[in-house]
């Protein structure tokens, strides 16, 4: 359950100051997907929230500091009902937060995961953070409860998307909105910075989760509940099964301390009123994925594969 975090929290801090939430006082909330926000609007209903989209509360401490990075590209609409949400729920549950915008600069296919390590080390810049949530653009929780705060594994905070019927897609999806704090994102490498176009590099993130020694966690269903924001769905990525299988063998080298797979340009930093936006240039897709499968005699299995999606 999600106040679990903060009566964690406890053992290791000192309660003094810490904010206090009455959880009885939050529950579901009226979440409309068809919502057609203005900057202008939101930033009435937020008047507290400062340039870059940063809020915390005045008159306590909260148990984190949060950086929500969110990857982007063409999707101003998503972003703008997903901003209506996010910024009221997260004053509601008393976060210091600041929400990152990761923009892919370009047209060549959508890296997800390489602008999810982007994210990371810009937000870093921005001086500590406690707790990296990674939230797609097109996703609204429906539920005040379900806190975005790191606990000592992964947490993977969408637990039920009514477009999956309100389950789990896999018992081991990790993709969505998952959380992580910045010790346990390093040991993992973060994520692949190989997978272009859409799918599996989530998976990836799964399996280094695992192989880890990490949980997957996840608020119960009822409390985990998104809203999937409609929109046209990408093509899945031609290689991306193909490349799964070779995740162990790419792992220890293939994320962010990757020099080469990490080089990137910031070209442009925006200060929004609601949100900090970090364009960046990530480079091009190599011509062809064999780059990446060239030698599979180090795949996983296809028991193991079989086994990740059917345990």
């Amino acid at each position: 359950m999600p106040n679990t975090l903060i009566e964690m929290s406890k053992l290791d801090h000192s309660v003094e100051g810490r904010c206090t939430l009455d959880f009885n006082k939050l529950g579901d909330a009226n979440v409309d997907i068809f919502v057609k926000p203005t900057k202008e609007s939101i930033r009435a209903a937020n008047p507290e929230v400062r340039s870059g989209g940063a809020w915390k509360p005045s008159d306590c401490r909260s148990w984190q500091r949060v950086a929500i990075i969110i990857p982007y590209r063409d999707r101003y609409h998503h972003l703008l009902v997903l901003l209506n949400r996010l910024h009221p729920m997260l004053q509601i549950q008393k976060i210091d937060y600041r929400i990152f915008v990761i923009e892919q600069d370009g047209k060549d296919k959508f890296n997800r995961g390489k602008l999810m390590n982007v994210g990371f080390k810009e937000a870093l810049r921005f001086g500590e953070f406690d707790c990296m949530v990674f939230q797609d653009v097109d996703l609204l929780p429906e539920d005040d409860r379900n806190l975005y705060l790191c606990d000592d594994y992964a947490r993977h905070l969408a637990a039920a998307i009514d477009e999956m019927r309100y389950h789990v897609m896999y018992y081991n999806y990790a993709g969505g909105v998952i959380a992580m704090n910045k010790h346990n994102f390093r040991k993992i490498n973060g994520y692949s910075n190989s997978y272009w176009g859409w799918g599996n590099e989530d998976d990836d993130f799964s399996a280094r989760i695992q192989e880890s020694g990490l949980l997957l966690t996840r608020p119960p269903p009822h409390i985990g509940r998104f809203k999937m924001v409609r929109h046209t769905k990408e093509m899945r990525s031609e290689h991306g099964y193909e490349m799964f299988l070779g995740w162990r063998t790419r792992w220890p080298q293939d994320g962010l301390n990757d020099p080469l797979g990490m080089n990137y340009t910031v070209v442009d930093m925006i200060h929004a009123p609601l949100y900090t936006k970090v364009v960046v240039d990530i480079g091009k897709p190599p011509d062809s994925m064999d780059i990446y499968m060239k030698d599979h005699s180090k795949d996983v299995s296809i028991w193991w594969f079989l086994k990740y999606y059917y345990p």
